[in-house]
C-alpha cells in the first residue's frame, strides 16, 4: 500500500521514526511531518502562509506548519502524485484519550486526512506516571509491530466506518499487550493545569503550569480503562460537528 505517514512531535521524534522504520518492510512509505514538535495544535491550518519543506531523503520532507498541513500538503499537492491507501499518524509518545483528541496534533492529522476522503489512523502510546512521561522513557516497538501487523485490517475498518470517522489507536508504552478492544466510550479528562500571570520587563506574560491528568472520569469500557488494563484500545472519531441535544425555545426571544 502507499502510505502517508506524519505525526506532530516532529520529524526526529523516535515515534515516527520507529513507524516508518517497520511500515517501510511491508508498504510504500511517504513522509510529510512537522519540523519541530508540534504537540496540542489541535487543527491549525496554515492558510495565510507558504510552508517550507525540506527534503531529508527519498519521499521524506519535513514542514515548517502543522499537522494537518502535513496530511493537506501529502494528499493535495504535487509532492509526491500517487494515490495514497491510508494516512498514519504517530506513533505519538504522549496518549490521545478521550478529551485529549480536542487538541491532539496527532489526531488532528488524521482528521484531516478523513476529510480529504483518505482511510486515517492516529497512534499513541501512554504512560501510567506523568514524571515518566517528562522524562521521554518511552517504548514504540510493540505498537509499530502491531501497526504493521494489522494495517491492511484496519485501513478496512476505516473504510467500513465511513470518510465520517477516523480510527484512534491507543496503548501503554509496554513491550507486549494483552489484546486489542474496540470502544465507543470515550473518557473525559481532569487536566488541572493552571495559567500563572507573571510582569517581565513591564510587561504580562501568561506561563502555562501543567496538570497531572490523574483525575479521569470514564465508564468501565471507556478507552482509558482499556488502555490502563494492558490492552490495545481502538475507537473511531467522528469528523463532523455534532450538533447535540435538541433544546427547545420556549422562553428565549428577540
Amino acid at each position: 500500500m502507499n502510505v502517508l505517514i506524519t505525526n506532530d512531535d516532529g520529524y526526529d521524534a523516535e515515534g515516527i521514526q520507529n513507524l516508518i522504520k517497520k511500515l517501510s518492510e511491508k508498504h510504500n512509505v511517504y513522509v510529510v511531518a512537522p519540523d519541530g514538535n508540534r504537540s496540542a495544535v489541535s487543527s491549525h491550518l496554515s492558510m495565510f502562509k507558504s510552508l517550507s519543506l525540506e527534503k531529508r531523503k527519498e519521499n521524506h520532507y519535513t514542514c515548517s506548519g502543522y499537522p494537518a498541513d502535513c496530511a493537506f500538503v501529502g494528499i493535495e499537492s504535487n509532492l509526491f502524485n500517487v494515490s495514497f491507501d491510508c494516512v498514519v499518524s504517530g506513533i505519538n509518545l504522549g496518549g490521545n484519550l478521550g478529551t485529549d483528541i480536542i487538541y491532539s496534533g496527532t489526531c488532528a492529522a488524521a482528521r484531516q486526512a478523513a476529510l480529504l476522503g483518505v482511510p486515517a489512523i492516529a497512534v499513541s502510546v501512554d504512560l501510567f506516571d506523568y514524571k515518566d512521561f517528562r522524562k521521554g522513557d518511552f517504548k514504540t516497538d510493540a505498537m509499530a509491530e502491531f501497526v504493521l501487523k494489522n494495517l491492511e485490517s484496519l485501513v478496512e475498518k476505516c473504510k467500513a466506518a465511513g470518510k465520517d470517522y477516523f480510527l484512534n489507536v491507543n496503548a501503554l508504552s509496554q513491550d507486549s499487550y494483552k489484546g486489542v478492544k474496540t470502544t465507543s466510550e470515550l473518557c473525559r479528562k481532569i487536566y488541572g493545569d493552571k495559567i500563572k500571570i507573571v510582569e517581565e520587563d513591564g510587561k504580562l506574560h501568561s506561563v502555562f503550569i501543567p496538570g497531572s491528568s490523574k483525575d479521569v472520569e470514564n465508564h468501565c469500557e471507556s478507552d482509558f480503562s482499556i488502555v490502563q488494563e494492558g490492552y490495545i484500545a481502538l475507537s473511531f472519531v467522528s469528523v463532523n460537528p455534532d450538533s447535540g441535544i435538541l433544546v427547545e425555545g420556549d422562553g428565549v426571544s428577540l
